[in-house]
């Protein structure tokens, strides 16, 4: 489809372009111009109030089934995965919309075993060779290695030897290889940079003083400011407050982000003032800023934390035009990737469309008008298998997490069943901040937080006693009223109270991620929610 879009503003490396329409053909860009680029049979598009954007690039993420959809939706068009296993990224194929690294290169049992299922380590240099030609082997676009040894959480976790990062960096390179390192510390960033990495994937969480900023002008460092939107206060994360990009978030992602706000979270939450403080630091030293989420760890979601990671950039001091070239034409050019992230003729079409100025007001990229990946509109993705194969993989992933953090630290805050003498579980107790959240076997409150007595004694009292009540329900309509029939850990048989519903007599199944349920009326829940 050929299409021209009219008397919007374009933006290219964070500069307004003169012309103010652009025309699109086979998936490219075919010209920039005035009106007169339109031929007669484009689908002529009204940008009249516009800005126009090329498709924006989250330089750090982690795949899922069906991910590059979603966020196409949100005019996120490329991904840079930074370590996943051979067959996610198969399950992700065709891949015009992300770049990997395969797996990344770490020590046995370094950063981040807890959260794969086992993969092949780097014991040392000789290993370099051959771990680089095997991902190779895999697709890998790029090569990530982590050196990590958990002094910046106060753990103490095997990590590669210099020795070992230099050999890889060296043979990453004779290949062609862009080399990213995740580090967490100033000490580490300073590391990496000395044994020739190129890129750093996370700004150090500690104050960089001025030698550290000078040794590592080397290279470019991916800001992921955004993690600090994993923590919020119980009930409530970050991304929530953002009704933009709500508004565009299917409803199972917005039931995930509602479980992942009902989780135990550390009492003193981080709020990335040091890593703002080296952000701002590192641009005016003239190292090149990426912008990127590490989605989809909990509070972020592919394609939409990306808009939050923008406002994170300006809170750190870049001008928005700042922000903007780091999730578009600089990502593009540190990753050699020659055909997008720019607004220029014959670049892909990856496009995104929003009302306002983003020039002026950064958060003008979340009042999405249109996106298009590659010239034609991302395809449906709400209520889609790739979105329900997304989720399940989520679910999986953290559970293997959550089994793991048990075994290595057995007083890790986790949820418990609460069991009757039978043997019927009544319910669960949720660690949360500032105490025990008591729910129902299927997840849903039962009343505050409180201490953890005081929980368990709730769900004993009233864990099955309530599902006889009646409940408040919907799947992506309004609230309604309905019975439980019958209650399991993943999903719920209910009847709707509407006597005009056609339903079975004894209503039907529900998986929990295709349903709200709550105790409380709609009417006296914040903002009916």
């Amino acid at each position: 489809m050929a299409f021209t879009i009219l008397h919007t503003r374009l933006v290219d490396r964070g500069t307004a372009l003169p012309a103010d329409c652009l025309r699109v053909a086979d998936g490219r860009i075919a010209a920039i111009g005035g009106p007169d680029i339109a031929r007669p049979d484009d689908v002529l598009v009204d940008g009249s109030g516009t800005t126009l954007l090329p498709g924006l690039i989250d330089a750090h993420v982690h795949l899922a089934p069906g991910c590059t959809q979603l966020a196409a939706m949100y005019g996120v068009t490329t991904q840079l995965d930074m370590f996943s296993l051979p067959e996610v990224i198969a399950a992700e194929a065709p891949r015009a919309g992300f770049f990997t690294s395969s797996i990344g290169a770490t020590a046995p049992g370094g950063h981040p075993t807890i959260a794969f299922p086992p993969f092949p380590y780097v014991t040392g240099p000789e290993d370099a060779k051959r771990f680089v030609a095997d991902r190779i082997a895999e697709g890998a676009d790029h090569l990530k290695l982590i050196y990590d040894d958990g002094s910046g959480a106060m753990l103490n976790i095997p990590t590669l030897t210099r020795d070992t990062i230099r050999a890889l960096a060296d043979e990453a390179h004779a290949n062609g290889l862009t080399v990213v390192a995740h580090v967490s510390t100033a000490a580490g960033a300073v590391t990496v940079a000395g044994c020739g990495v190129d890129v750093l994937a996370h700004v150090p969480s500690d104050l960089m003083t001025s030698e550290d900023i000078d040794a590592v002008k080397s290279v470019s460092v991916i800001a992921t400011l955004g993690v600090v939107d994993m923590f919020g206060s119980t009930g409530h994360l970050p991304l929530q407050d953002e009704q933009e990009l709500m508004a565009r978030m299917p409803a199972r992602w917005r039931r995930v982000l509602d479980r992942q706000s009902r989780r135990w979270m550390p009492p003193q939450l981080p709020d990335g003032a040091p890593a703002r403080a080296n952000t701002l630091a590192l641009v005016r030293a003239g190292v090149r800023v990426l912008a990127g989420t590490d989605a989809p760890n909990p509070g972020l979601v592919f394609g939409a934390s990306l808009h939050r990671e923008l406002v994170h950039l300006v809170s750190a001091g870049l001008t928005p035009a700042q922000a903007l070239v780091a999730a578009t034409s600089a990502p593009a050019e540190v990753f050699t990737l020659t055909d997008r992230g720019r607004l220029v003729v014959g670049a892909r079409a990856d496009l995104l469309l929003v009302d306002g100025d983003p020039l002026v007001d950064i958060t003008a990229t979340q009042r999405i008008r249109q996106t298009w990946a590659g010239g034609e509109v991302p395809a449906e993705y709400a209520g889609s298998a790739a979105e329900l194969a997304c989720i399940r993989f989520l679910g999986e992933t953290t559970a293997r997490i959550v089994k793991a953090l048990k075994e290595q630290w057995p007083g890790f805050p986790s949820p418990e069943d609460v069991v009757r003498e039978d043997g019927e579980v009544l319910g669960r107790v949720v660690p949360v901040t500032g105490g025990w959240l008591p729910t129902t076997v299927f997840g849903a409150a039962l009343g505050p937080t409180s201490d953890r007595d005081a929980a368990v004694a709730l769900v004993e009292k009233e864990g099955l006693e309530c599902l006889t009540e009646t409940w408040w329900a919907r799947t992506d309509g309004p609230w309604q009223e309905a019975v439980l029939m019958e209650a399991q850990p993943e999903r719920v048989r209910l009847r709707w109270k509407d006597p005009l519903l056609e339903q079975p007599p004894s209503g039907r199944w529900y998986d929990l991620i295709d349903i709200d349920l709550s105790r409380t009326s709609p009417s006296i829940m914040p903002n009916g929610s």
